[in-house]
């Protein structure tokens, strides 16, 4: 999914994160709702803690979102290691 986000020098939106027209549109509930989510946590992490020395290469940026595959039986959470691909995070609580 691509998403386009625009930030303030402080880390805050700019504007709301809006899904770029190259996506194709969320038909399903299940893509509507991945939407959805995707958009929220964009906006609840703000203000984004990022260096203001280098601004004009971050107030514009493109988050990554991609699923992840169910851990085996569908439960719990996923093993560590290689489907445990997170870095640390720009954003503040999250």
């Amino acid at each position: 999914m691509v998403i386009e986000v625009k930030l303030t020098r402080e880390g805050s939106l700019a504007e709301p994160p809006s899904v770029s027209s190259q996506n194709s549109p969320a038909v399903s509930d299940y893509s509507q709702a991945y939407r959805k989510s995707a958009l929220q946590a964009i906006s609840l992490c703000q203000p984004y803690s990022l260096p203001a020395e280098y601004y004009d290469e971050w107030k514009y940026f493109i988050p990554v979102f991609f699923e992840m595959p169910s851990p085996p039986g569908g439960k719990g959470k996923p093993a560590t290691g290689e489907l445990d691909k997170r870095k640390l995070s720009i954003c503040r609580g999250c």
